[in-house]
């Protein structure tokens, strides 16, 4: 739980790369497949993602047209990306 946590403060403070740190902490700590592994990353990222959008609320100094582009990119990506995650089988890594 511990380097979790720590990647999600990290993730909440700077966004970029949350996905790789969790995935890759999530991979050493569990034992179970890439797709079920990549699913509970998007729920740590998500909750993480909710957390500090509150906070970045709360501050009062949120650019509302920006934050509505981002909003709908990351809408949408999220989807589309769950998607292709869900259609793909996995694969063990030596077989790429």
């Amino acid at each position: 739980m511990l380097p979790v946590g720590l990647a999600a403060i990290y993730g909440g403070y700077f966004g970029a790369g949350l996905s790789v740190i969790v995935l890759a902490v999530l991979g050493i700590t569990l034992e179970d497949t890439l797709t079920r592994l990549n699913a509970l990353k998007q729920a740590v990222a998500f909750s993480t993602n909710i957390a500090a959008a509150i906070s970045f609320l709360l501050s009062g100094k949120v650019v509302w047209p920006a934050a509505l582009v981002m909003a709908v990119g990351a809408l949408i990506g999220g989807a589309l990306g769950g998607r292709l995650a869900a259609s793909n089988p996995p694969r063990c890594a030596g077989l790429w």
